[in-house]
């Protein structure tokens, strides 16, 4: 696997780790008292690197087409 492959990989999968880490700390605040601008913030978070990484949005700004 190419150096550009590899690091796409590894991109993907933290991405992925991150958005599940969120969710879990979303889960743990809902379920003790909701903390409205907490679940708010994580998911605009959330929903940004949705958008980001996996919707190519990055590539609307940097004009990039591969």
């Amino acid at each position: 696997m190419d150096t550009k492959k590899s690091q796409l990989l590894r991109q993907g999968l933290l991405v992925f780790i991150a958005l599940a880490v969120i969710t879990g700390i979303e889960y743990f605040v809902g379920t003790n008292g909701a903390f409205l601008p907490a679940m708010v913030l994580m998911a605009l978070v959330k929903a940004g690197l949705v958008l980001w990484y996996y919707m190519h949005i990055r590539k609307v700004f940097t004009g990039g087409e591969e």
